[in-house]
């Protein structure tokens, strides 16, 4: 070990105990050694398996998914594009290399399959489960009891589903992984006679976990925490060793700063999917950003410890109103002051905490993006810290006390069975976008957001048409916003259940709204056309066809089959040849329609053609017999 490497006086319960190490040293206790290492190797596999299996199945969700996946032409046609992925950013977020892995996850198995997608974070989940284990055997000199039980907590607690679950949090596990494999290699560096070539392979990782996601740049702050933990003494070579990773963190903060406000960071970087800021557009005081912070803070530290009433989102409350957020700070430097009084006498918690402080500052909405006060994914690196603590704890309290040994493990361990179940749990939760929002509104009622997706889900995807005007009704009545949503909702909602006149006053209050769809106009020109007005109808399905709409083909038959109704045989004629021969559709209705204009425009031979050509495709299509056989 280097002069810099020599334990001080100060306690650092990261040694091991005398009579410890003369038991590792004898063939037996190596045996038992390496036969408890690999134990607690499969018991982690199992117990990680139990705990995320039965969301292998799990489905899209409508939150983030369908711009990370299904409306990602890196991802739905990966062939060709890798090399964009690093000049693009996907959801006000640079993470080229998360993209890559999702492009290679659709080469093998293709965009429209979920399962593989979250088996793949599953798979990094584990790997990562695996290295933390291996880094807890470094940081504790190998205590196999504290480095399992952390490795377990890191693998199954409930703070850890929406990270693995969630397919868009692909960018948590993946950072995880470089990033944990790079404070492994720090530790080498550290501990290793060849210094060089680990820390080159720590700038490496870190490289890495940058372009996975842009948390990872604080990785610098805690090789200094490690530093602490190994006795090294802060020194010019210390601190210089490091410049390489800071300029780095600098870069990669100042990308990710510029991207997050809307920006194309000097023209280098282009968006895939909508314009917007990440930022909240609600502008908040500095103390009530103090607040937040200090709530969030205190509040990962309950939700470790009591992991119940976890949620997907967790919204402000309306003007501050939850004191908790007052109390937050005070609570937040208890914390603080407890832990740096501690240093005294131990470096555990100043090193732990500290890990836990530093890797989660970022999120802590200091600068406030989204609608959210916090989130779990956050916690998936910090959380590392609070549970290495955890568990030097409960093993030196069993080192200590060999009569309350099995009491603290017996304790820990149905603590670890608690958060099993609660894992199993809350990965039903992302089940799908009804299962996923329908948590929200039962654990936060005033949120018209979660109404408004969970009834546009149920309505769509599960033909709940009640349900669905109830839950938009609700968004509207708490003072959604945001968009045109609800009202088209609505509008779909009471159109399918043939209140037309309804309908058609939703999709009217939609558009007065700003609904920017050209669906929305196509759904109201149907509604015009239902209830005989075709006239009305035109307008309706013209402005539809000037607007991003996906169903460009049957706004078209539609305008074409208005113009008929209204008399004008010959626009009919000429949108009904534009969709047909130039927009290819196969609709037998529009062949039908097509002939009923040619033959009110004296074009027998033509209408023939037309009702054959239906009949061809639909043998059965009544009145293209009819029409066929009163010209035969």
């Amino acid at each position: 070990m280097s002069k810099n490497n020599k334990p001080q006086k100060k306690s650092n319960i990261s040694q091991v105990t005398v009579n410890q190490t003369v038991k590792n040293e004898s063939g037996s206790s190596k045996t038992s050694f390496s036969y408890g290492k690999w134990l607690a190797i499969g018991a982690l596999i199992i117990t990680l398996f139990v705990a995320f299996s039965g969301g292998f199945d799990n489905q899209f969700v409508d939150w983030d998914d369908h711009v990370y996946i299904e409306n990602d032409y890196l991802v739905t046609e990966p062939k060709g594009h890798f090399g964009e992925a690093f000049k693009s950013h996907v959801a006000l977020n640079y993470h080229p290399l998360t993209i890559v892995s999702m492009m290679i996850n659709s080469s093998v198995s293709g965009a429209e399959n979920p399962k593989a997608f979250i088996v793949t974070n599953f798979f990094i989940h584990l790997l990562n489960t695996l290295m933390v284990f291996w880094l807890m055997m470094l940081l504790t000199k190998r205590r196999l009891m504290a480095s399992f039980f952390a490795a377990l907590l890191f693998a199954i607690h409930p703070m850890r589903v929406e990270s693995v679950t969630w397919i868009s949090e692909r960018k948590d596990v993946l950072y995880g992984f470089f990033f944990i494999a790079g404070c492994i290699s720090y530790l080498y560096y550290l501990d290793s006679e060849k210094k060089n070539k680990y820390l080159i392979i720590s700038l490496i990782l870190f490289v890495l976990s940058c372009l996975s996601k842009a948390q990872a740049v604080v990785l610098p702050i805690v090789f200094f925490l490690f530093d602490y933990w190994r006795d090294r003494k802060i020194d010019t070579k210390a601190i210089l060793e490091k410049v390489p990773f800071l300029v780095f963190s600098l870069l990669f903060g100042l990308i990710a700063t510029n991207i997050q406000s809307g920006g194309d960071f000097h023209g280098t970087i282009h968006i895939i999917g909508e314009q917007r800021s990440a930022l909240s557009l609600k502008v908040f005081s500095m103390m009530d950003r103090i607040q937040y912070a200090g709530y969030g803070f205190v509040m990962y530290f309950y939700h470790l410890f009591v992991p119940i009433n976890l949620c997907t989102f967790y919204p402000y409350e309306p003007d501050g109103a939850n004191k908790l957020y007052s109390t937050g700070i005070v609570f937040s430097l208890i914390i603080v002051g407890l832990t740096i009084f501690s240093a005294r006498k131990s470096k555990l918690f100043l090193f732990g905490i500290g890990f836990f402080a530093v890797t989660v500052a970022l999120v802590l909405q200091f600068i406030s993006v989204g609608a959210a006060i916090m989130a779990d994914r956050y916690t998936y690196i910090p959380y590392i810290g609070l549970f290495f603590v955890l568990a030097m704890l409960l093993d030196q309290l069993a080192e200590k006390n060999q009569r309350l040994k099995q009491v603290v493990w017996v304790g820990a361990f149905a603590f670890v069975a608690f958060c099993l179940f609660q894992t199993r749990k809350q990965v039903e939760t992302w089940q799908n976008t009804g299962t996923l929002f329908g948590q929200i509104i039962k654990l936060f009622p005033k949120d018209y957001r979660a109404y408004y997706t969970y009834g546009k889900y149920v309505g769509e995807k599960e033909g709940k048409l009640e349900e669905s005007i109830e839950a938009n009704k609700k968004a509207i009545e708490l003072g959604y916003k945001d968009d045109a949503g609800p009202w088209e909702n609505l509008g779909t909602a009471y159109g399918i259940k043939g209140d037309t006149q309804k309908a058609l006053e939703y999709f009217s209050e939609a558009i007065k709204r700003g609904a920017s769809s050209g669906e929305t106009y196509m759904n109201r020109g149907m509604a015009y056309f239902n209830l005989n007005q075709p006239a009305k109808a035109i307008p309706d399905f013209e402005k539809s066809l000037t607007m991003k709409n996906d169903k460009i083909v049957m706004s078209r038959g539609l305008l074409a089959t208005s113009y008929l109704a209204s008399g004008n045989a010959t626009k009919a004629l000429e949108n009904f040849n534009q969709v047909i021969d130039k927009e290819g559709s196969q609709d037998p209705v529009h062949f039908y329609n097509r002939g009923l204009a040619k033959q009110t425009l004296g074009d027998r031979v033509g209408a023939i053609a037309d009702f054959q050509k239906t009949l061809t495709m639909q043998p059965n299509y009544e009145a293209a017999k009819k029409s066929l056989a009163s010209l035969l």
